[in-house]
């Protein structure tokens, strides 16, 4: 089958969307992603097609991206339209109206209180209470109307149970055999924090107040921060007294992000309970940090509780105490040894369990299921006429 992986969103190199989902569709099937960028244009990768729309620079511009990326879809022939956001989903079944594609529907988010979050929008008022009443409806009664359904955890799936076709869980977990072991020793102390985009609802301030009081114990600890980064933080690190090392990255490519991760001591993971998405979500960085053999140190969430506390790979803490983030990072870095069985029962984990491999069957196994519904419809038609 021809695949267009659809995004409106999210970067054409997404880990999710490109790493994993195209590149494990693309051993079976034609895959094109088409993706907006600050520049338009078309390449292969990864035996990828990849076609990107030039998105303008403010977000409430975005309805003509969404233009953009119809048009790039129209005019790209395919037999499926595989979509990661509600208005993706919308032109995807535009798309299903008008030329028979069938649909996929990629729910990676709770984008009932992701859109608002998207928007600047302040938690917890009027206005943002009454988008999610709006959104929440309209993105469950569109995916009734999507060939099958996928998300990436039981969480993010539960507000679509009964609503059609149930979703098959499809979780972020990393693609094990993609970094070489981890260090049989740890030497350094450097805590590292991995995030696409580092916001405040990562715990950057909480963090940043943690990293002070740990260096107050340990005082050639050091921070080192894998993504973007928002111009304010080093402001934030200026505050605090003593000041740690902070290293920041900027956006590394897969295998460079992976030998940064390799070099740190004990990963942190310590996003804010007041973001809804977060609080029920399943981070990929939580399993790239057990693949490369990281002691994490976790906030106390329900999908991350569950990994954490079966793989007995890290410590899970009040996200919103920075005494808690210190104290764990402390008791990590004054018992090596406790620390390093931590980090190999998250590598080893990942290499058992929580791996692509058999999220990838699962993917397979669902364009199957749709390939076959195909055929049978097809099958009707002709009989039909």
């Amino acid at each position: 089958m021809h695949i267009c992986m659809l995004t409106t969103t999210h970067l054409p190199h997404d880990g999710r969307i490109f790493e994993k989902e195209a590149k494990s569709l693309a051993k079976k099937h034609d895959v094109t992603i088409i993706a907006p960028s600050e520049n338009g244009g078309v390449e292969e990768s990864g035996g990828v097609r990849i076609i990107t729309v030039r998105k303008p620079s403010s977000n409430l511009l975005h309805p003509v991206t969404l233009w953009r990326a119809f048009w790039a879809c129209l005019g790209h022939e395919c037999d499926v339209v595989h979509c990661h956001e509600p208005d993706a989903l919308l032109v995807a079944l535009l798309l299903k109206t008008v030329k028979g594609r069938r649909v996929v529907y990629d729910i990676h988010e709770h984008w009932p209180s992701e859109i608002p979050f998207d928007l600047g929008l302040p938690n917890a008022t009027v206005l943002t209470g009454f988008l999610e009443y709006l959104i929440s409806p309209m993105e469950l009664l569109l995916s009734r109307f999507a060939d099958a359904k996928i998300a990436v955890s039981e969480s993010v799936a539960e507000r679509f149970r009964g609503n059609g076709t149930d979703p098959v869980i499809i979780s972020n977990y990393s693609v094990a055999g993609s970094v070489p072991p981890a260090p049989q020793a740890r030497h350094s102390r450097n805590v590292v924090y991995m995030a696409g985009n580092m916001q405040l609802f990562h715990g950057i301030r909480e963090c940043i107040q943690a990293m002070s009081k740990v260096a107050a114990t340990f005082p050639d600890v050091s921070l080192t921060l894998v993504g973007n980064v928002r111009e304010d933080i080093g402001a934030m690190a200026a505050k605090t007294d003593p000041r740690p090392e902070i290293t920041m990255t900027g956006y590394l490519p897969y295998r460079e992000m992976y030998e940064t991760l390799r070099e740190g001591s004990v990963g942190l993971l310590v996003f804010q309970p007041d973001y809804y998405n977060a609080y029920i979500g399943l981070p990929n960085k939580l399993f790239d940090y057990m693949l490369c053999g990281l002691p994490v140190v976790a906030s106390d969430f329900p999908e991350i509780r569950k990994v954490v506390g079966e793989a007995g790979c890290g410590m899970l803490v009040d996200p919103t105490d920075p005494d808690a983030i210190a104290g764990a990072i402390i008791y990590l870095l004054e018992n090596p040894d406790e620390a390093r069985k931590m980090g190999e029962n998250g590598r080893k984990a990942v290499e058992e369990r929580y791996n692509w491999g058999e999220m990838e069957k699962r993917l397979l196994g669902v364009y199957r299921q749709v390939e076959e519904a195909g055929r049978g419809d097809r099958s009707r038609g002709r009989r039909a006429r």
